[in-house]
């Protein structure tokens, strides 16, 4: 079997095959201007920082495929989580990261990394489908039309900076009995070479 094959087979395995799975994806909104217009070397270090207290306010066990610079992309096959489980794991980490984001604003440094900070901020996209993966050398990537859907949500028609967004397929699997009573409003994107996706987002207050 050549080598490309099994590399192949054994992300599969670990993967245990094309499954459903939960998406989450928190991401930093404003990192583009943020890395084009602050110091490279101290701009670096605070988006670390920031991704880091994500990372660690992660209480749901979360998987991490990939950390994309300004987001992270985590994953689970866990079908036992609750609407409010999840949904209350976005607050934590949105929490988490402000706490963070304040910590180094208060710094009182007055460099051009710093003084850009206050234009960050977090949103999260939550999306369930089937998932696959492939194996890139020694790397294993989630794989599938799903992982697609998730990323392209990412560029919406949302005017909001800090919001949840979870589609019609995330609430399929784990139904709309929200924690507090939150009130998601609904909508839909036309999203290239996929078609409609039906999505509802929460606005963070």
């Amino acid at each position: 079997m050549p080598a490309n094959s099994m590399g192949v087979s054994r992300c599969i395995q670990l993967k245990k095959g094309i499954m459903p799975g939960l998406l989450l994806i928190p991401d930093i909104t404003g990192f583009t201007k943020y890395i084009n217009e602050a110091d490279l070397q101290y701009s670096q270090v605070t988006i670390a920082l920031l991704l880091e207290a994500i990372l660690k306010n992660n209480k749901l066990g979360l998987q991490v495929s990939e950390i994309e610079g300004d987001a992270i992309l985590f994953y689970s096959f866990n079908k036992d989580y609750t609407v409010d489980e999840i949904i209350e794991q976005c607050f934590l980490m949105h929490r988490a990261f402000h706490h963070q984001l304040k910590q180094v604003i208060e710094t009182d440094c007055s460099c051009g990394a710093c003084t850009l900070l206050g234009e960050l901020s977090l949103k999260f996209i939550l999306h369930y489908g089937e998932l696959g993966s492939v194996m890139i050398n020694d790397f294993c990537k989630l794989y599938g039309k799903e992982v697609i859907v998730a990323h392209r949500l990412l560029k919406n028609d949302l005017s909001l900076k800090e919001y949840i967004l979870a589609t019609e397929d995330f609430f399929t699997q784990y139904g709309t009995n929200y924690i507090r009573n939150l009130q998601f409003e609904k909508t839909s994107q036309v999203i290239d070479e996929i078609g409609v996706t039906n999505y509802r987002f929460l606005k963070f207050y």
